[in-house]
């Protein structure tokens, strides 16, 4: 792990850290405004450095190729803090995006890095080559072989300097180059940062499922002990998931650029202010102002009220991730935030789909909450892949060496109102109807859920078992998927016991359905030495 980063905690594949730069602590994730170092700099701006600094950003990214073409020699002799009015942390990019949109800018890779040293930053980024998205595979293959070359151009400067300096990964939609991009940018010393470039026109056009896809190929290959910036990303929408992902750092200008657009930042998108009759915020800005208000003003301070609500919105949601990850409730979030865009719930699609890998990066459990489980997809939180592991590995040992000394298999459905399961109604009843025919000193238990499966009785009160909440509602999908399951382990005991009395209930609706699709699967209940019995 380098020495510049730390991480404090950590839930999926997000992490709270922090970065030791020259100028101070910086703790992630954390969003960097993007400042204008012409346009918000001096008392005609519309939103300095210095006030979002009072506004509590401890670190801010301006461009540094912008500084040297507008102030010159003259911002050496200032340093870039002195130049923008920031006491903060700053990082600085080197024109890359110029360069994107105009494709080419005046100034060499060494030229701008050796700048950014005189300048003085605490970050910096060398001269690297965007992918656009409209890049054909030759070209972001030029981009991605020229990033490196030079990036081992000017591996002296970087590899000797105080500044903390950043290394791009492209390839942008082509997500072999990305691999390849971030496989050969983890041998190289004297970088301390990563950083995934090209995703603005896919966050821009709400195409997060490719970010998505960029995110997961790059991290696989990148050491996990370095810091990852993600540029371009400004949006509450999209931090939760990238975050889960491993990204530690954002920028972005869209705070004020939505601001010059009347364009008003939410967690679930943006609204227009004139359509907007009262806020929904309780910002400094949003309980002082209303739309009608803001509407009456002049541009100028209508921006910059925008603007601030804006940065408002985007810092509230990199704490309220922070919150989560120290609670271990970080899917949980995703899940939530899932639900407000079909684009997101595309993004969570990507996700599920990788959720053996988020695993391994994940802790078992932690603070004091419950397992909160939603739906099927919740069967694919870190925990519940562990619990089913580990759950399928008791199970095996159950049905060799435990089963074949019992006569018989009784299964109740766990009533997910109560648990333990075994203090409820149900159980009492069917321990009741056992003890009626003298099973008891001979019954094996098994409680069956649509989320669990079927659980050995000795494990109900370990974790997740009796620590969870799940909704009454089954979706059709996972009620069919516990029938199937249960089938399978009636299979694999059948031949152990004299008897397997599966009970179901009207009280659980989903357990009566269980049974009649074990009707169907069994086509001769008796001869298998199967009782389906309502309680």
């Amino acid at each position: 792990m380098p020495d510049s980063f730390q991480i404090k905690d950590k839930d999926l594949m997000g992490r709270i850290g922090v970065i030791e730069t020259k100028s101070g602590r910086l703790e992630t994730p954390v969003f960097l405004p993007v400042i204008d170092p012409v346009e918000q700099v001096g008392d005609k701006a519309i939103l300095p450095a210095s006030e979002i600094e009072k506004m509590g950003f401890k670190a801010i990214i301006t461009n540094a190729y912008l500084i040297k073409k507008t102030y010159g020699e003259s911002a050496i002799e200032r340093g870039v803090k002195g130049t923008i009015g920031f006491s903060g942390i700053v990082m600085t990019d080197s024109g890359a995006y110029q360069h994107m949109v105009y494709g080419s800018v005046d100034v060499g890779n060494r030229e701008i890095v050796e700048f950014q040293e005189r300048l003085g930053s605490d970050i910096a980024v060398i001269l690297d080559i965007p992918t656009k998205e409209s890049s054909s595979y030759s070209e972001a293959l030029h981009s991605v072989e020229e990033t490196l070359r030079r990036a081992r151009e000017v591996i002296d400067i970087v590899s000797r300097s105080e500044t903390l300096w950043v290394l791009p990964i492209q390839g942008g939609a082509y997500l072999d180059l990305v691999r390849r991009s971030a496989r050969e940018a983890r041998e190289f010393d004297g970088y301390s940062i990563y950083a995934i470039g090209s995703p603005v026109t896919f966050l821009q056009s709400y195409r997060y499922s490719k970010i998505i896809d960029m995110i997961i190929t790059a991290k696989e290959e990148l050491l996990p002990s370095y810091p990852v910036h993600l540029f371009g990303a400004g949006h509450p929408m999209i931090l939760p998931f990238a975050i889960a992902l491993g990204i530690d750092m954002f920028d972005s200008a869209s705070y004020i650029l939505y601001a010059k657009d009347n364009r008003y930042i939410t967690e679930y998108g943006t609204e227009r202010v004139e359509e907007l009759e009262v806020f929904p915020c309780s910002c400094p800005v949003c309980s002082k102002y209303s739309p009608k208000d803001l509407l009456e003003m002049d541009r100028r301070e209508r921006v910059g009220l925008i603007a601030r609500h804006n940065l408002y919105m985007i810092d509230k949601e990199v704490r309220r991730v922070k919150t989560y990850i120290r609670e271990g409730r970080l899917w949980d979030l995703l899940v939530e935030r899932s639900r407000s865009h079909p684009s997101l719930l595309d993004a969570m699609n990507r996700i599920v789909m990788s959720s053996d890998k988020i695993e391994k990066y994940s802790p078992y459990s932690k603070g004091r909450r419950g397992l909160f489980i939603y739906d099927s997809t919740s069967r694919h939180k870190p925990q519940m892949i562990r619990t089913m592991e580990k759950l399928s590995r008791y199970l095996s040992y159950i049905v060799e060496k435990r089963i074949p000394g019992m006569k018989i298999v009784a299964m109740i459905p766990g009533d997910g109102s109560i648990k333990p399961f075994s203090s409820s109604p149900i159980y009492a009843r069917a321990l009741g109807d056992l003890s009626r025919e003298s099973l008891l000193e001979e019954v094996f238990v098994f409680f069956y859920t649509p989320y669990f499966g079927a659980i050995p009785e000795d494990l109900e009160e370990t974790y997740p078992f009796s620590q969870h909440e799940a909704p009454e509602s089954v979706e059709p999908s996972l009620i069919r998927n516990l029938g199937e399951e249960i089938y399978r382990l009636v299979t694999r005991i059948r031949g152990s016991v004299s008897r397997i009395i599966i009970y179901y209930s009207k009280e659980i609706p989903w357990s009566v359905e269980v049974a009649s699709i074990l009707r169907q699967m069994v086509i001769s209940p008796r001869d298998w030495g199967i009782v389906l019995r309502e309680i």
